[in-house]
């Protein structure tokens, strides 16, 4: 306390300075209208810039929470809409005489690990078999695929991303449905490599390729890229084309697991058909 009574009376003049300035600028502006106004309009100028940069690193901040929202949603969104649903024939009945049964349904999760950089790459979600996941559930965001669920825990899932040397993904023209493979060679997580594409199509740059609907790891109609380049082989039965992947596959925040309502059924009738086939033999 001695010390800082030495210091005021070492240096009071600066402060009286400051004070009596002070009090001459509140004279100097409340009593002359146009300095008055002009402080006015520069306070009020600074104070909305001051309100816009708080609103904005409030919203900042906020985003997390309003990217799982929304992603929930678009969950809830997806296993309403019509291609979530199996129509069956009008003869046939499920619980409750209704002629549609769903067929997908859609988990919201949060990606809390993910590379881009590696020759054969993975993410982890932050939900697992308590949440009704399984592996070989298909992973995407929004109408873009992802990849697919390899191994689960109760709490996580791990997820294999198709950038990964053995991710095959099922895809079709989306303009006449000519079936092709997609696949990722290494390199730029952005390209991808479209195989088998009959000799017969037309290839475009700029095609649009989607999923397939032949696996039970993705719903038809999913976008996978559109085609970027091409190259017709002459000696082969198929030409190859590169791929610009629909997914930003380094900026992945939350995603969608797809759920088959009716995968066991699928895999029960295969099951049943080899197990036919292997008593006749």
């Amino acid at each position: 306390m001695r010390n800082l009574f030495l210091f005021l009376r070492e240096h009071y003049f600066y402060f009286l300075f400051l004070l009596l300035e002070t009090f001459s600028l509140i004279l100097f502006f409340n009593y002359n209208e146009f300095q008055g106004s002009a402080l006015y309009s520069v306070s009020n100028s600074v104070s909305g810039s001051v309100n816009n940069l708080s609103s904005s690193v409030t919203e900042y901040f906020s985003l997390r929470k309003t990217n799982r929202v929304l992603i929930e949603e678009m969950a809830k969104l997806h296993s309403r809409i019509p291609e979530a649903f199996y129509a069956t024939d009008l003869n046939v009945f499920y619980k409750k005489d209704s002629v549609v049964k769903l067929e997908y349904k859609y988990i919201s999760a949060k990606v809390i690990s993910n590379s881009t950089n590696k020759r054969n790459n993975f993410l982890m979600i932050n939900k697992g078999s308590l949440h009704g996941i399984e592996n070989h559930m298909g992973v995407i965001i929004g109408n873009k695929i992802v990849g697919q669920v390899v191994n689960v825990s109760p709490h996580f899932s791990w997820a294999m991303s198709m950038l990964n040397k053995d991710s095959k993904i099922s895809g079709k023209f989306k303009k006449n449905n000519q079936l092709v493979n997609v696949e990722w060679d290494g390199g730029s997580y952005r390209t991808g490599q479209v195989k088998e594409i009959p000799k017969h199509v037309q290839i475009v740059k700029g095609d649009t390729i989607i999923t397939s609907g032949n696996s039970d790891i993705f719903p038809e109609g999913l976008l996978i890229g559109m085609i970027s380049d091409f190259t017709k082989v002459q000696d082969e039965n198929f030409n190859n084309g590169e791929i610009h992947f629909s997914t930003d596959f380094n900026s992945l925040g939350y995603i969608e697991v797809v759920v088959d309502m009716m995968r066991k059924e699928k895999e029960q009738l295969r099951d049943s058909y080899k197990s036919q086939s292997k008593n006749k033999e």
